[in-house]
């Protein structure tokens, strides 16, 4: 198997100054070669910038000293992930058309980067807000966020979460944030990071707090690039081992057994989806991290075209035996096709010959390219089962909706211009209820769709709410053993809350919840509130608030992240006048002392008290 390595295309445009600025591939810099205090770094630089993963500038010099700020590291990160390669092209355009929404919300330059991060799950929601907000992206990286942010990179989340760092590792254990210390313990076993040197007692130290140099961190980089060794493989798929998780993979006329693991993202055009609906045939591109398959992306083979009609003449001619077909319910719009010199004919589900099919005659042609490779004389009604793809409706006023049958091939249909009637679990229903992989009975009159029954498809899944995005197209994200999986929320979405009838507002990241999905909707959701742990108070600085929400978010004096509710009684005051403010008043930078209870399982406010 031809396994495909990535060297980084150079960059074009404007970039930040101090990691993305001006191209400058030279054997040495003036500030590294002369600066023999980050001769330890001479060669990660050199391999760095030679391959175009960090630049630069245009006086010659590096500048190995510079802080790096987050937003920078994270671009950096988009790069070791494939963002500027040529063959991520396709990837690029389906991240900012998943992710581009939520990521111009925080107003920055790169969207195509961050937005690449999400779709391979490295960042989330909180992550885009602390790493690269406005309040946030240009303040300098700490070494227990590079950390964090490393493991993320690597795809390794799921195993940090368990990792733990043992209080003799380093002899500032105490100063790293809790929340980091798995991501240290990881980073440090993973052989990514280690200590900044060692104490008068001769213990190694980590230096939470220490800001990350463009020297280290081009260092770091270089140590993730050797370890996570990101390759790729591109072809067709030839067979699907759904019950062991396999998949085999033809690229370059050679086989290649793909084994899936419980943290591979599956991606259908660029959409969330599971390995089972993967189809043979179709393109692939499977990303290596670490040895294991990191992600899969897939395009389903092209469709044969199947177009009906009422046969108005056929010819034999110096241009290839033809047929020319009507519609049957617009008698101007006719075309003509020729026949493959294999086309298979079938009568009424008798084999036949081109000579069999009369003028008159109802028939289906299946077009491969421009020739007819399958003609049917058919009843003038009949009936199509499948799973439900996609309903398009042209600038034409033509709609069609397309399914996949039971030879796994998709097949699309006109629906009929007098209108169709549908049914959805037996409810009466429009084309638009209809979701990805309901499945569906079309009765077809002259090959047109004048009727759906449709039969959703469900699935009971438990986890944790990890996000609620409330937007036009509100969505919620589940930990489910380890793995995001997004759904969206819809008006008719059955809510409860400890048992309690509620809405999407009352919903919290944290909590479990058991969700019956319908496609990728959600049509309920139960979820229940963890146990309370008796916090009375929280203090930090403000990250966010949600006034919609009634959400406050903070970073506490150990670097973690809290959570801060609050209702319409909430009362908040100004710590220096003890005069009453509005929610409205409180602004992220502001520290702020809530006083309350999670005795509900989230911490809900009844005062705060802001600087």
């Amino acid at each position: 198997m031809k396994i495909k390595r990535f060297i980084s295309a150079l960059l074009c445009g404007t970039m930040l100054a101090a990691v993305l600025s001006t191209s400058v591939f030279a054997a040495t810099f003036s500030d590294v070669e002369n600066d023999a205090t980050v001769a330890w770094a001479k060669q990660a630089i050199n391999e760095m910038t030679d391959k175009g993963y960090i630049k630069g500038y245009e006086d010659g010099t590096f500048k190995p000293q510079r802080a790096v700020s987050k937003v920078e590291t994270l671009v950096l990160m988009s790069r070791i992930l494939g963002v500027e390669d040529s063959e991520y092209s396709q990837t690029v355009k389906w991240a900012d058309a998943g992710y581009s929404a939520t990521v111009n919300a925080i107003n920055t330059t790169y969207v195509d980067e961050l937005s690449f991060l999400m779709y391979f799950d490295v960042l989330n929601i909180t992550d885009l807000r602390d790493y690269a907000s406005a309040a946030n992206a240009n303040t300098s990286l700490l070494r227990w966020q590079a950390a964090y942010l490393m493991v993320k990179l690597a795809g390794k989340d799921d195993q940090a979460q368990s990792a733990v760092l043992d209080e003799n590792e380093y002899s500032d254990y105490a100063s790293i944030p809790e929340a980091a210390r798995p991501y240290v313990a990881y980073a440090t076993n993973l052989g990514l990071m280690n200590g900044m040197g060692n104490d008068e007692n001769g213990k190694a130290f980590f230096s939470p707090e220490t800001t990350l140099t463009r020297a280290q961190m081009a260092t770091l980089l270089n140590r993730m690039m050797e370890k996570m060794d990101r390759n790729y493989i591109q072809g067709k798929v030839s067979s699907i081992d759904t019950g062991n998780k396999k998949m085999v993979v033809n690229a370059d006329g050679k086989n290649t057994t793909c084994t899936i693991g419980d943290m591979t993202g599956i991606k259908i055009n660029g959409e969330n989806s599971k390995f089972s609906r993967i189809e043979s045939q179709s393109e692939v591109m499977v990303t290596y991290t670490f040895g294991d398959v990191r992600m899969i992306e897939t395009v389903p083979p092209e469709e044969n075209l199947s177009v009906y009609g009422i046969v108005v003449q056929t010819s034999d001619n110096s241009g290839g035996q033809q047929i020319t077909i009507k519609d049957s319910e617009d008698e101007n719009n006719k075309a003509t096709y020729t026949f493959a010199s294999n086309c298979k004919y079938t009568i009424k589900g008798s084999q036949g010959s081109y000579g069999d099919v009369k003028a008159g005659n109802f028939v289906r042609l299946v077009l491969s390219g421009s020739k007819v490779t399958e003609c049917s004389v058919e009843s003038k009604t009949s009936d199509v089962s499948g799973t439900f793809v996609k309903v398009n409706a042209g600038d034409d006023n033509r709609t069609t909706i397309t399914i996949k049958n039971s030879d796994n091939e998709q097949e699309t249909f006109d629906v009929s211009i007098n209108g169709v009637e549908v049914t959805r679990n037996g409810n009466i229903a429009g084309v638009r209820d209809l979701a990805k992989n309901d499945s569906v009975v079309l009765s077809l009159t002259y090959g047109k769709v004048v009727s759906i029954k449709a039969t959703s498809e469900t699935e009971n899944v438990s986890g944790t709410i990890k996000e609620i995005i409330l937007s036009e197209t509100p969505q919620i994200t589940l930990d489910v053993k380890g793995k995001s999986e997004t759904y969206n929320l819809t008006a008719s979405t059955s809510v409860k809350v400890n048992g309690v009838d509620a809405t999407i507002y009352d919903l919290r990241p944290g909590n479990a919840a058991t969700v019956v999905t319908d496609g990728s909707n959600i049509s309920k959701i139960e979820s229940s509130a963890t146990s309370s742990t008796g916090k009375t108070t929280v203090t930090g600085k403000v990250v966010s608030i949600n006034t919609t929400l009634k959400v406050i978010t903070v970073t506490n004096s150990s670097g973690g992240t809290e959570t801060v509710y609050y209702e319409s009684g909430t009362t908040f005051l100004k710590s220096t006048t003890g005069k009453s403010i509005t929610a409205k008043d409180i602004v992220a930078g502001s520290n702020i002392t809530a006083t309350g209870s999670d005795s509900t399982g989230y911490f809900v406010a009844t005062i705060v008290i802001s600087d």
